[in-house]
């Protein structure tokens, strides 16, 4: 292995060796494509060279045989992983975490490292031999710094050349999109950019003043200097908050003061262009080879990467980006009226709502809705780990008590909240997953991160009076374990609560208190902190919580939030770039009425006849790819893998963008449930059936009179 510090200019020679590794490797020109982009911080270049043997770009080592284990890779020093421990865990976590790595549902036939690119099992453990490249990036502000990656294959196809893009999903760390835009990458040849989106799981534990460098090493600020992810700031003080909040954390999405969110597509560009750089360096030997011009570059990526992957085509004025794959993306349509969306013989006229609005609407009513008798035998159908007996059916006494519910029964009541939620524009093919979203405190992790970055608060504004911190078993905060926070960068998506890190109700009846456990001072329930639920849904409607009234101070925050809400917003507009949406009908993270759908609806109205997007909706599909198994009989599980489609639909861009190949139209791809069979490569198109070039009129979909119709 060899490691080099452009910082730093030292040398360790290891196993690979290639006349690429010339001195002056690093020096560049004046080119555009050749010259380290001005927004790479230069003391945090470093590459490192893998074998494709001992180690690799793809596997970490591990290989498929690795990562099919459930065991998580061991560590030497749990207090002190080195930085090959933390990138194995790391890739480990991000390939488990988002595809479905079980027998029988596609990993190893369908998708996964032992394939080569026509889905044939090489026989071989898919280790990939080549560079990788990491630095941190400044976004212009000289104090906001994002973590990137370029993975170069060895094997690069030089005569054709390819960049496709991985910004993480969720809040996952720079790894986070290996195992699905990587791994497509480096079975076609191509170079895979990573953007961690200026999240990762950057957090600082004020008290100790420990920070994260940029491979994920849990260090005193000392040690780490400026080439960390992220060192909070404060409205009053660090010393201020540690002393009022001690052993509390900040979160950089949260609490950096700064929307990174609304900065997605920029940071995705800003990796296709350090892309450039790495390729002109190691497969040119500096010289500005590769560029725009001649090489193929798809924004691809999934949930949140998949928003990013969008708003990187909307804000391209590089001409950097070719095409566009979005999977299950996170995307934010103009917040504008005249769309509907015809769904069979509904009609819905308000679509295509804020992500926070709706989270922070489903926030308060999940809790109740999930003890829905529809929804009996769903996974994690009971109460949050940690919080009291009862304390779902006490959110529904506390919003019937708020006049935010009519019904007086507790069956009432959940049915009655159910659906205040579909009358919200959710799908009721979503419904099976509220009580794992919600017991998983899915929905809390939402509204206590975003609302408060879209306001640019810090960790001492308390916002709704809550906090981050680790608990005891009480639920009081305490000071997070040096053995959790060595090993959290490699944990996968980690907001809280989760990691072994939660909210805290600072403002709980028997507070501090972890939020679960939290009674709520309005209305003496262990209701899971209703209070604070009530509070960033008032943040973001700007309307006062019932029985209350706003305060100048609320008043001046919720114009924050929603200042910073429309920051985030989309244009609708790709640049007529050829593109693919590919949505899961029965997500319930990112909703189709409010996400795809609205998006595409809104593309044909802002682009008409330019847009060259296509609107790809698969039922019996959902967001969590990793819990496929969990959702029903192992062997008939009622959902199929959407991860299918998304390396389909890449292969399809790729071939549009090389040799004019028609894109699928936009359609309703009519995959069959619940799967009886393992899949294999005979059987399974039977549950999985192609995109069609040209989908039936009983499959197509449409916009019309700025509708769009949607078959069901």
């Amino acid at each position: 292995m060899l490691r080099m510090r452009v910082g730093s200019k030292a040398l360790a020679f290891g196993l690979l060796a290639s006349a690429a590794l010339a001195p002056g490797l690093l020096a560049g020109t004046a080119s555009a494509q050749n010259a380290l982009p001005s927004f790479v911080l230069p003391q945090t270049l470093s590459f490192t060279d893998y074998d494709g043997v001992s180690d690799d770009l793809l596997t970490a080592g591990l290989g498929v045989t690795g990562l099919s284990s459930a065991v998580a890779p061991t560590v030497a020093n749990p207090l002190s992983p080195t930085v090959a421990e933390l990138r194995r865990r790391a890739i480990h976590n991000a390939y488990r975490g988002l595809v479905d790595t079980s027998t029988g549902g596609g990993w190893r036939v369908l998708y996964g490292p032992n394939l080569n690119a026509n889905y044939v099992d090489t026989g071989t453990e898919g280790k990939v031999a080549g560079r990788e490249y990491i630095a941190l990036t400044d976004d212009g502000s000289g104090s906001n710094y994002q973590t990137m990656i370029v993975q170069i294959p060895a094997n690069a196809n030089q005569t054709q050349p390819c960049m496709v893009t991985g910004p993480s999903s969720g809040s996952r760390n720079v790894y986070g999109a290996i195992g699905t835009a990587g791994e497509w990458a480096f079975r076609n040849g191509c170079v895979a950019v990573y953007a961690d989106k200026g999240t990762g799981n950057a957090f600082h534990d004020v008290t100790r003043d420990y920070l994260y460098d940029r491979f994920g090493q849990f260090l005193p600020r000392g040690s780490v200097g400026a080439a960390t992810n992220f060192a909070a700031s404060f409205t009053t003080s660090q010393g201020a908050f540690a002393a009022a909040y001690p052993n509390r954390l900040a979160y950089k999405q949260a609490h950096s003061g700064k929307l990174v969110d609304g900065k997605w597509g920029d940071y995705t560009l800003q990796a296709i262009e350090f892309g450039f750089y790495a390729m002109n360096q190691y497969l040119a030997a500096g010289a500005a080879r590769f560029a725009p011009a001649n090489t193929t570059v798809i924004s691809g990526g999934v949930s949140n990467g998949g928003g990013a992957a969008v708003m990187a085509a909307e804000k391209d004025t590089k001409s950097l980006v070719d095409g566009v794959v979005a999977v299950i993306p996170n995307v934010i349509p103009p917040q504008r009226s005249g769309l509907s969306i015809r769904y069979g013989a509904s009609t819905l006229t308000a679509p295509g709502k804020h992500f926070i609005d709706y989270y922070t609407q489903i926030a308060i009513y999940a809790p109740c809705a999930a003890l829905d008798s529809s929804l009996t035998g769903a996974v994690l159908n009971a109460d949050p780990s940690g919080s009291p007996s009862g304390s779902r059916a006490n959110r529904c006494a506390a919003l019937k008590g708020k006049g935010l519910l009519s019904s007086t029964t507790l069956a009432a009541q959940a049915a009655e909240s159910l659906q205040i939620i579909h009358n919200y524009g959710y799908l009721v093919e979503g419904d099976w997953e509220i009580p794992l979203m919600e017991n998983l405190n899915a929905y809390r992790q939402i509204i206590d991160t975003y609302v408060a970055e879209y306001g640019r608060f810090r960790a001492d504004d308390a916002l709704c009076g809550t906090t981050f911190a680790a608990t005891n078993a009480a639920g009081a905060p305490i000071q997070l374990p040096i053995a959790t926070a060595a090993l959290l960068f490699a944990a996968g998506n980690i907001i809280p609560p989760a990691g072994g890190i939660s909210v805290i109700a600072e403002n709980a009846a028997n507070g501090p208190i972890n939020e679960v456990m939290a009674v709520s001072r309005s209305t003496g329930l262990a209701d899971l902190n209703l209070d604070a639920a009530l509070c960033y849904r008032s943040l973001v409607t700007g309307d006062a919580a019932p029985g209350t009234k706003m305060s100048m101070r609320d008043k001046v925050n919720s114009t924050r939030v929603r200042q910073g809400m429309q920051e985030v917003v989309g244009t609708a507009n790709l640049r007529g770039l050829p593109s693919l949406i590919i949505q899961a009908r029965n997500d319930e993270v990112i909703h189709p009425n409010h996400a795809g759908r609205a998006y595409f609806g809104w593309n044909k109205i802002v682009e008409g006849s330019a847009s060259k997007l296509s609107y790809i909706e698969v039922p019996n599909t959902q967001h969590f790819e990793s819990l496929i198994g969990t959702f029903g009989p192992a062997a008939a599980p009622i959902y199929l893998p959407i991860h299918h489609y998304f390396v389909r639909g890449l292969d399809a861009m790729l071939a549009n963008l090389r040799t004019g190949a028609t894109l699928p139209q936009s359609q309703v791809v009519r995959t069959a449930s619940p799967r009886t069979a393992a899949l294999t490569a005979v059987n399974y198109k039977s549950f999985l059936p192609d995109m069609a070039t040209a989908p039936s009129a009983a499959n197509a979909i449409s916009v019309s009179n700025n509708t769009v119709v949607i078959p069901q």
